[in-house]
């Protein structure tokens, strides 16, 4: 989707980046999220106008006509500024399923969630039949065009029906167990096969066959929370899958990493299983209990069904020997996929530019002042603060400058000369920055900053999860004003 919109000359693309925040984080009771390095990285290195949440303070700054939303879990969002009723106010919020639903239960819990789901201008679907159940969930807003879920193909898919299956000397058999035990939600045959998974593998394997077990990211964590495994047994597991020769990935590649390079795919319900069978390759799926959306159901028609242990070693045998009597009708579904599927990122762009069309959006202007006498000021703090030792980050907001820190924040000099020396300041603490390894003492650095960029032009995230309570909410007071006032 990225791609269609970013290669379209009337459209401007720009990331901005949360902190990340997942449910294991909301259990262990922590209060904010923090920037992954490397997911950090990833995406600054690769793709220009790339900015941090934590730095813009409010995406009002970035004038948006379209916000995309990346999931829709409203606990997960806990900076003020990102849930779906503040951004409903700056744009148009749209939102591309992060996966396939593939059940009745996903596709009902879906429409449960309103407090997200109400405030969406366009959701871009995967089906018609989650299409209809949203329509009729949300039939007031849709018959006024206020909503709007449509049914132009799903982008995530594309990518896959693309793929050809590469010359290697291997047959790689996959096996992707889910995390949960409970049925709606999926379950999982994990404890029930991973002994003959591992005995069928070590009788198996050769230069010929090989195998591998990518499990949900969340299934050992959930195992060992539910008593279900140890932390000895599953450290006795890992070991044996080594021993044997059987590759762990513990979600270190990208699922599309993963699932291109297999051949076949063992595994339970997974939001991922149409991505692979959309590659014309065989799955044998295990089913638990969970009630089958349309799309996942026509997929099970070209694929192979387990019930047990011994229905899904007769499919391994025969698949590894290369019989594959489901091939036939397989391709036929992919085929039909393929004429859905295809283009719908190009479709999903033009439907925003014919909205667009329809209505333009009102423009803010911004514009910042400054002051050339406080720039001696600026650089007595800047000594100050830059030069703090770890460990007093806490007591930040109790110093009796912070006054006088917040309320020169917002000033920015417009003389050449003061303008230029801000900059210097502003290089000098970069660099101080990148040798820093202390987390805290890169927060005071990133906070001496403040004091002579805006926090959108900052080429550091800010770290908030280690400042003070309070300190993020003032220093988002002070340039929200600053940018409103102007």
């Amino acid at each position: 989707m990225y791609d269609a919109l970013a290669q379209d000359a009337e459209a401007e693309v720009i990331i901005v980046l949360l902190p990340t925040y997942r449910a294991m984080d909301a259990e262990a009771g922590r209060c904010a999220g923090r920037y992954d390095e490397d997911e950090w990285h990833f995406f600054h290195d690769q793709y220009p106008n790339v900015y941090d949440f934590t730095n813009v303070l409010d995406l009002c700054i970035l004038e948006p006509d379209y916000i995309f939303l990346a999931i829709p879990y409203e606990g997960l969002r806990l900076i003020r500024g990102t849930r779906t009723s503040e951004l409903a106010k700056i744009a148009k919020l749209c939102y591309i399923p992060y996966g396939t639903q593939g059940t009745k239960f996903f596709l009902q819990s879906e429409v449960k969630m309103d407090g997200f789901f109400s405030y969406l201008s366009f959701q871009f679907c995967d089906s018609h039949e989650e299409k209809s159940m949203l329509d009729v969930a949300y039939t007031e807003n849709t018959s006024i065009g206020l909503q709007h879920f449509e049914n132009l193909g799903y982008p995530g898919f594309e990518a896959y029906l693309r793929q050809r299956k590469g010359e290697h000397t291997a047959v790689r058999v996959l096996w992707t167990p889910r995390w949960t035990m409970d049925g709606p939600a999926g379950g999982s045959h994990f404890l029930a096969y991973r002994d003959t998974f591992t005995r069928f593998a070590a009788e198996h394997d050769s230069d010929r066959v090989k195998f591998a077990i990518r499990p949900h990211p969340l299934m050992f964590r959930h195992m060992l929370q539910r008593g279900y495994m140890t932390e000895q047994e599953l450290t006795d597991y890992k070991a044996l899958l080594e021993i044997h020769g059987i590759a762990l990935d513990d979600s270190r590649q990208t699922p599309f990493d993963a699932l291109t390079a297999a051949d076949i795919l063992l595994t339970d319900f997974s939001s991922i299983n149409m991505n692979f069978f959309l590659m014309d390759r065989p799955m044998i799926y295990c089913p638990h209990d969970p009630d089958l959306s349309e799309d996942y159901t026509l997929m099970l028609e070209g694929s192979y069904v387990a019930e047990t242990w011994e229905q899904v070693e007769t499919h391994l045998l025969h698949l590894i020997r290369g019989e594959d009597p489901a091939a036939p009708r397989r391709r036929e579904i992919v085929a039909e996929m393929r004429a859905k599927h295809t283009g719908a990122a190009e479709r999903i762009a033009a439907r925003l530019k014919q909205d667009f069309a329809e209505g333009l959006s009102p423009q803010i202007i911004y514009a910042h002042a400054a002051e050339r006498w406080i720039f001696d000021r600026k650089k007595e703090l800047i000594s100050e603060i830059a030069g703090w030792p770890a460990g007093r980050l806490a007591a930040f907001r109790t110093q009796p400058w912070y006054d006088g820190y917040l309320a020169l924040l917002p000033l920015r000099l417009r003389g050449d000369a003061m303008a230029w020396g801000e900059n210097e300041l502003q290089k000098t603490l970069v660099e101080l920055y990148a040798t820093e390894a202390d987390r805290e003492r890169r927060s005071c650095i990133v906070l001496a900053m403040l004091l002579v960029s805006d926090p959108l032009q900052l080429p550091v995230p800010m770290e908030v999860d280690l400042w003070p309570d309070g300190l993020y909410r003032d220093v988002c007071a002070i340039f929200q004003e600053m940018r409103m006032g102007f």
